[in-house]
């Protein structure tokens, strides 16, 4: 029973993570010079996430 719970809620907050993960890896649009341009914080950000989710995702397989 609490095995299920924990896989589930680990599944869900995987899904957050990815979320977050694709929302910061996009560029960031520049009005005043009308092109997009990459974001370095977002992308370190969002780096962070993925390794985040890997470890998440590694020991959710551990687990079960």
């Amino acid at each position: 029973m609490i095995e299920g719970i924990t896989f589930i809620i680990g599944v869900f907050i995987l899904g957050f993570l990815f979320l977050v993960q694709n929302a910061f890896s996009k560029p960031i649009y520049n009005k005043m010079h009308n092109v997009w341009d990459d974001d370095p914080q977002g992308r370190k950000i969002a780096n962070i996430t993925t390794i985040i989710m890997l470890l998440i995702a590694f020991f959710l397989g551990t687990m079960f």
